[in-house]
């Protein structure tokens, strides 16, 4: 399922499309916040507070897509960037 998704953002990516994703996070032990991206499982990181979601889960997503982050939108609990 992860490997169809990165290939499906990627084709998405070479047609000139924005891709959007959909991110949640969860404060993890030590007060560090985990965030996981819905559409690409098993994919997430560790930022030091809620405000790095955003940024944070964007470079992640184009780093596993070999793209460049401003073509990625995120949304996080409803708010999007």
């Amino acid at each position: 399922m992860l490997r169809r998704g990165i290939e499906t953002g990627r084709r998405r990516l070479a047609k000139g499309e924005r891709l959007l994703y959909h991110v949640t996070w969860t404060v993890a032990e030590g007060g560090a916040i985990d965030v996981t991206v819905s559409e690409l499982p098993i994919i997430h990181l560790f930022v030091p507070d809620p405000s790095s979601v955003f940024d944070g889960a964007r470079v992640l997503i184009a780093r596993t897509l070999a793209a460049d982050p401003s073509f990625i939108d995120v949304v996080v609990g409803g708010r999007s960037r």
